[in-house]
Order: structure tokens, then C-alpha cells, then sequence
């Protein structure tokens, strides 16, 4: 029952009061509503001092790209990221993928991470993220000591992720550290990432606890 339902079915039950005990009838009515929108009121306060952190995170990124400290700037912009705010998410993937870089691409868990970084941004709205994932495969793929063509290549991440199946978080993680190890499986771990992030609705953050 809605609150407005809830204070309706008072209103009624106190109407056949007594007239003696209508005043505390009312009271306790009007009590109850304080406290309901007293809740209301913290979870909306608890909402904007999230986009807050997000925001104070997103900068802190923001300075450490720019001062060329990239680890702690893809630490900062994971907290920003995991509140959706702004363009984190394609920052995050840039850095990871500037980290890899920085490591001649044999950290595959920063690939896989940029990767996944991408494919939350692309599905946040931004379109360059998905041409970013494959200009990052292609430079991964091009390196001399990976060999052009695996004699044996491995279906794991397929097999665990057939089409049209809807992966929890935690089956993501499963596939995100096998694809860390495994090269011949990170190209279906990206594809999967893109595939799912294609379908996720996208939009702006909307205050859940917003005052009417």
C-alpha cells in the first residue's frame, strides 16, 4: 500500500471515531508520516552524498591523468565508474589500456579490465568505447611474441556464455579471470562484454528518493 493509500484508510478509521479519541488518532497519523518521510528524506540525502563521492573520486582521476601518476588515476576512477558518473568508465578503460601498454601488454588482467571499463562506457552512452576495445585488441594481437594463430584455441569462455543468456556478476568475473590468463579466449570475452553492453538500456542517473 502506497503512503497516500495508507494515511486514506487512517483518515477513514478515524472519522468513526469517538470524538474523545479522534486528536489522538490524528497525532498518531501525522507521527507516522513524519517518520516516513523522515526515511525518505535520508535515503534521498544518502543518494546525493554518493554523487558527491563519485564526483570528488572522478576528479581525483582526473588530476593523477593529468600529473601522469595512471595507477592511482584508474583508482580513483573505479570508485567514480562504479557510481556511473560521467565519462569514468571511459576514462578508467583509457587508463587500464595505457597500463597495459606501459607493461609491453603482459598484464592481461589490465586488458581484460580495460575491456570490461569500455564496455560499461559504451553502454553509458558513448559510442568511441567500442572502437577503442577493438584498436586495443588489434594492438594486444599484434604483438611479435603471440603467435598469429594458436595450433589449439581454446572455447571456454564460449562454452560458459552461450548466446542470448543473461550472465550474472559473478559469471562475468568467473569469465573476466580466465580471459586474464588465457589469450585465445579474450577476443569472446570482449565480444561478450560489447554483446551484453549493447543491450543494457542507457540514459542519465535518476534520484531513485527525489522529492516530488
Amino acid at each position: 500500500m502506497t503512503l497516500d493509500g495508507a494515511l486514506a484508510a487512517a483518515a477513514s478509521a478515524i472519522a468513526g471515531m469517538p470524538e474523545a479519541e479522534f486528536a489522538v488518532g490524528l497525532a498518531e497519523v501525522e507521527e507516522e508520516y513524519r517518520r516516513r518521510d523522515d526515511i525518505a528524506r535520508a535515503r534521498h540525502a544518502a543518494f546525493v552524498a554518493s554523487l558527491q563521492l563519485d564526483r570528488a573520486a572522478y576528479e581525483l582521476g582526473c588530476r593523477h591523468e593529468a600529473d601522469g601518476d595512471l595507477a592511482e588515476a584508474a583508482r580513483w576512477f573505479r570508485v567514480a565508474a562504479g557510481g556511473d558518473h560521467a565519462d569514468a568508465a571511459l576514462r578508467l578503460g583509457r587508463t587500464l589500456d595505457r597500463l597495459a601498454g606501459a607493461c609491453g601488454r603482459a598484464e592481461l588482467h589490465l586488458v581484460t579490465e580495460a575491456a570490461q571499463a569500455y564496455a560499461e562506457a559504451y553502454a553509458a552512452g558513448y559510442p568511441e568505447a567500442a572502437d577503442r576495445i577493438d584498436e586495443m585488441l588489434a594492438g594486444f594481437a599484434g604483438r611479435r611474441e603471440l603467435p598469429r594463430e594458436p595450433p589449439e584455441r581454446c572455447t571456454h569462455v564460449r562454452e560458459l556464455a552461450p548466446p542470448n543468456e543473461v550472465l550474472s556478476d559473478e559469471r562475468i568475473r568467473e569469465l573476466s579471470r580466465h580471459a586474464a590468463r588465457c589469450i585465445t579466449c579474450l577476443a569472446d570475452f570482449v565480444a561478450l562484454l560489447k554483446s551484453a553492453s549493447a543491450a543494457l538500456p542507457s540514459g542519465t542517473v535518476t534520484d531513485p528518493f527525489a522529492q516530488d
